[in-house]
């Protein structure tokens, strides 16, 4: 690639400009450009990898009116300078994202801008005489098409997004990280008094919640709710929940939230869906337990329905039963058995409530002997039956 002048590109951008009302400018990395595009702008063009000697970029240009944007086409070409590697950009619709132009140009309202596209050939035209005068080259119009197709026919990721520059125009900022960041460290602390404080903080500032889709509110608000649900999910684990027990409260939620045909606001579901799970992580209390423990009562909630002895539970550790015995008493206040214990009464009650089985199958499923002996266990950690605890708290179809 040759070596532009700088005397030699001014001169060609404004002979365009003057030939064919399309402003052209040159913009580099690191190093101050002939037009004060916004700092932003200027990154997301050098950022797109040009492979062509001409490369049509579609960008989207933002209706202030209408939610939606429409799809235009800028030109990008690599040149050379004395000064290093920059690109020229030919820009129909640059004016209103331009402070200091060192054209004269002639502001365009607004609504030519959002109503029609610039004419691609001539756009194509101006490039192609650009790059004959910058390196004395002449290109093919369909070669340079060709090169483009993917582009053009719709079939690319790189599409330069304006949506920066209309958030700052309007106003319109996410929510701090900060704060958000305070509002999932209480769900990992299982604080849910300073969450629901936290909570309200973070509703209540300056800034918008991200619009995850363009023309469906509904989805974009259950979208929301559904990154919240994720990213409480993954606090809760962290806070000590069982992960089995996390994930599946996750998907439990995300399946209701799909279901709703109108979200008014997501503002009193958070509060709720974050709050259980808060709850559930401070009943846990298992941050501070050692690895060895905090797997063993993993595999314990995994495996309810298995043999759940010392001599298994050690040789899936590979510690001494005698140590794992000693070191679980020491961390969570209660032997190992009696844990193993509340976690399958805990199961049971679930089975009694949530399905159909009866209590002769229940009881062996879950490894107790005697019926006798599991209906005394039941009743000492529910003050219940199963029988009564099943009618108690089973809601019959009216």
């Amino acid at each position: 690639m040759s070596i532009v002048s700088e005397n030699k590109l001014q001169w060609m951008m404004q002979t365009l400009y003057d030939a064919a009302s399309i402003p052209v400018f040159y913009i580099m990395k690191d190093c101050s450009s002939h037009t004060s595009f916004n700092h932003d702008l200027i990154e997301q063009m050098l950022s797109i990898p040009v492979l062509q000697k001409i490369q049509v970029v579609q960008y989207l240009i933002p209706h202030h009116k209408q939610d939606h944007k429409q799809a235009d086409n800028m030109i990008l070409m690599p040149v050379l300078t004395e000064e290093g590697q920059g690109l020229l950009v030919l820009w129909p619709n640059a004016q209103q994202y331009v402070t200091n132009s060192p054209f004269t140009m002639d502001p365009i309202p607004a609504q030519t801008i959002n109503s029609a596209s610039f004419d691609l050939n001539q756009l194509l035209s101006t490039a192609l005489l650009a790059h004959y005068l910058l390196h004395n080259e002449m290109l093919d119009r369909n070669q340079v098409l060709e090169e483009n197709d993917h582009v053009l026919n719709g079939h690319t990721e790189g599409v330069l997004e304006l949506s920066l520059l209309e958030q700052r125009e309007r106003s319109l900022y996410h929510k701090s990280y900060l704060s958000e960041k305070k509002v999932f460290d209480q769900v990992r602390l299982g604080n849910k008094n300073k969450l629901q404080l936290y909570l309200k903080q973070h509703m209540e500032l300056n800034g918008v919640y991200g619009t995850l889709s363009k023309h469906d509110t509904l989805r974009s608000r259950k979208n929301l709710i559904i990154a919240a649900i994720t990213m409480g999910t993954r606090a809760a684990i962290e806070g000590g929940l069982y992960s089995e027990s996390a994930l599946t409260l996750s998907d439990t939620y995300i399946r209701q939230i799909e279901t709703l045909s109108r979200i008014d606001s997501i503002h009193p579901m958070l509060q709720h869906i974050l709050g259980d799970f808060t709850e559930r992580v401070s009943k846990v209390h298992r941050a501070h337990f050692s690895r060895d423990i905090l797997l063993c009562q993993e595999y314990i909630f995994n495996h309810l329905y298995d043999d759940l002895s010392l001599s298994v539970l050690s040789n899936h550790l590979q510690i001494s039963p005698s140590y794992l015995s000693r070191k679980f008493k020491e961390e969570t206040g209660e032997a190992l058995r009696i844990f193993i214990q509340k976690q399958r009464i805990e199961e049971a009650r679930t089975l009694l409530v949530f399905s159909d089985y009866r209590l002769s199958e229940i009881y062996p499923l879950l490894n107790f002997n005697d019926q006798s002996y599991f209906i005394k266990v039941f009743r000492k950690h529910t003050s219940f039956t199963p029988k009564e605890y099943r009618n108690r708290f089973v809601v019959k179809p009216s």
